[in-house]
């Protein structure tokens, strides 16, 4: 059967409970640590059912994952292991469990960035150290794309858990253009991700007027909280819904999306149309060479002109004519730095 992510949650959950003999456990209370469990990791705020918790014991109790856990309910009302000892950790894993976990364990480990997540990584590494154990090798099944050395995934879980908690920090931040670092008060909105490096969404107290600020993680040299400033909201801020209509991280509050044509040759159509740019793609034209001009409903940034600008000569903006002068005039300085090239070749 599959194991998904949430799935392993609460049962690791579960598993960790039943391993804390200086607590009785009531049905409630699981269903509680599993309902918190999921929302500390996957940002769920609904309660888990009764029903789902009563499927996640029936699963460890039985065979199809190895388990066998010997769950007991004491006085009918307290839920713990007949065996103190016992945990799911220590069992050897039939193969359907093998797989379960393998294919769980690939997206779990790419969230060990939170330090929220720590207790559960440990039950997680022994899981994946049994797995190693069982098959006697380890041969990788999915690769995804990350940035060996990245500095900012160290400040995630400090951020994440400031965002959670509408908590002011100050940061010691440095741009690729400040000689030097400085130490700001900043109200944290979201942690955003994009290609592989995450920004944290927020604003500066010193604003004079509401407005977000972007920072790169791999710029912030330290976080701290802080006590001095109360945090503040800014009501012209979704946080669900600010980045709908943006390629990238860079835009402002105000800003409005705007209606992109664009010109993509036969070549590279296929690709964009099954790799769309943005959630607004629409085919609005199929030229007789195989060719399609499509347009997007996007704010323009530079995100967006570099995007455009990865397919070379196969993509041309046609509209708006303002954004169509600035790619063109993009391309033409990268076309002066191959002049020389260009004239050999002629």
């Amino acid at each position: 059967m599959p194991l998904n992510r949430a799935t392993l949650i609460r049962i690791s959950t579960i598993d960790k409970c039943l391993q804390n003999h200086y607590r009785r456990w009531t049905i409630n209370d699981l269903i509680d640590a599993c309902t918190d469990a999921l929302a500390e990791y996957e940002g769920r705020s609904n309660p888990v059912s009764r029903r789902t918790f009563q499927n996640d014991l029936a699963l460890m109790r039985s065979d199809r994952l190895g388990y066998n856990a010997p769950i007991v309910v004491r006085e009918n009302k307290y839920y713990e292991y007949e065996d103190p000892d016992f945990s799911i950790t220590h069992l050897p894993l039939n193969d359907e469990g093998l797989d379960a976990l393998n294919s769980a364990l690939d997206i779990l480990r790419q969230l060990q960035g939170f330090p929220q997540l720590a207790s559960s990584i440990d039950t997680i590494s022994k899981l994946n150290e049994q797995i190693s154990r069982h098959t006697g090798v380890s041969i990788p099944a999915m690769d995804m794309e990350s940035v060996p050395g990245y500095t900012g995934s160290g400040f995630i879980g400090t951020i994440y858990d400031a965002v959670r908690k509408q908590q002011t920090i100050i940061i010691e931040y440095q741009s690729f253009k400040a000689r030097q670092s400085e130490a700001l008060v900043v109200y944290p909105y979201l942690l955003k991700e994009y290609r592989n490096r995450w920004f944290l969404i927020g604003e500066k107290a010193t604003n004079r007027v509401p407005q977000v600020n972007i920072f790169a993680l791999d710029r912030i040299h330290s976080v701290k909280p802080d006590k001095e400033h109360p945090f503040k909201k800014c009501v012209d801020f979704d946080p669900e819904h600010f980045f709908d209509d943006t390629i990238g991280v860079t835009r402002q509050i105000g800003d409005k999306p705007r209606r992109v044509v664009i010109k993509i040759d036969r070549q590279q159509a296929p690709y964009v149309e099954s790799k769309p740019f943005h959630r607004s793609q629409k085919v609005e034209q199929r030229f007789r060479n195989g060719g399609i001009q499509i347009s997007l409903k996007v704010v323009i940034n530079k995100e967006l002109e570099r995007l455009i600008l990865g397919y070379g000569g196969h993509a041309e903006v046609i509209a708006p004519p303002e954004f169509r002068a600035s790619v063109a005039e993009s391309v033409r300085i990268a076309a002066s730095h191959y002049s020389d090239s260009i004239k050999n070749i002629k």
